[in-house]
């Protein structure tokens, strides 16, 4: 049964439509790298903005060695399974936020202990389970960049309490490590 010339219009509708759909997807797919690498850098500047605060004082001063031992209560908070998980792929928004934050730190400068709570550092910040901001947001990215060796005294305050201490994250962002100390 013939529908008339209306029946090879609907069709061709269809067809279109569906061609379109897909193409949308693909412009879509295509975009998405982009866009987590926008939001990466975006993270970066967030995180040197920090930095900055924190090297401009808090408005509640407080001493190295105070704000050392917030960081790693705050580190000792951690989910570090979860961690783990934000940040095992290669293409997820955690591990282009920890590439972004790692290329932010001077690894050539930094001891192994130090490098070791950085590294959980930038990882437990770029998997959402230590927020960037507020009064903690300026010693963790002064903890993260090491700045008066601010990662080192983390790195002592956890030992204090060694099965607290986080798992090495320095393998995840090996990439970023090795990218930053030979620019």
């Amino acid at each position: 049964m013939d529908d008339g010339p209306y029946a090879a219009a609907d069709s061709v509708h269809r067809m279109a439509g569906r061609s379109l759909g897909r193409l949308t997807a693909k412009v879509m797919h295509s975009a998405k790298p982009a866009v987590v690498r926008e939001k990466a850098v975006a993270f970066g500047k967030l995180l040197k903005d920090e930095y900055e605060a924190g090297k401009r004082g808090d408005p509640d001063p407080v001493t190295d060695g105070e704000a050392a031992d917030e960081v790693a209560t705050a580190m000792k908070k951690v989910d570090w399974a979860k961690v783990k998980s934000a940040t095992a792929g290669t293409t997820a928004d955690a591990t282009q936020r920890v590439k972004s934050m790692a290329a932010q730190v001077d690894w050539d400068k930094v001891t192994p202990v130090a490098a070791q709570v950085s590294s959980a550092l930038i990882a437990a910040v770029a998997s959402g389970q230590i927020p960037l901001g507020g009064h903690l947001g300026g010693r963790v990215a002064r903890t993260i960049m090491n700045d008066r060796d601010l990662a080192q005294k983390v790195a002592a305050s956890l030992a204090r309490t060694p099965q607290q201490a986080p798992p090495d994250f320095r393998p995840v962002i090996a990439g970023a490590i090795e990218t930053t100390a030979t620019d």
